[in-house]
């Protein structure tokens, strides 16, 4: 899940290196990964606010994922326990796709509702 960063073709997403996964990240295709901790931390929002969000680290990458609500009930769902206490050891898979947000089409990371193998 690398790109070298030095390529004037990139994506502009690729051009502001962030912690945090973005659906550019997965290059279009979906990526199985393994869950090694899920926390707690303070995430700075675009409002410039910190806001306290639960996060995903992962085996393979060292970004890292923001669960928003519609990820945390997927991978809940596909993962059959509720409890994120359970889910380190675990993998998923994440696949980049668009939903609305905020009353705009945007793309974003979704949690595939299959078991990953």
């Amino acid at each position: 899940m690398s790109r070298r960063q030095d390529n004037p073709d990139m994506h502009v997403d690729l051009m502001f290196p962030s912690r945090y996964l973005k659906a550019v990240d997965l290059q279009g295709e979906p990526v199985v990964l393994t869950i090694i901790e899920v926390f707690r931390d303070k995430v700075q929002m675009s409002n410039g606010t910190k806001q306290e969000k639960y996060i995903l680290r992962f085996k393979e990458t060292e970004k890292e994922l923001i669960l928003n609500k519609t990820n945390a009930k997927g991978v809940a769902k596909v993962l059959s326990e509720l409890r994120a206490i359970h889910w380190p050891g675990s993998h998923i898979t994440l696949k980049p796709t668009q939903c609305e947000a905020f009353g705009e089409i945007v793309d974003c990371i979704r949690v595939e509702m299959r078991k990953a193998s």
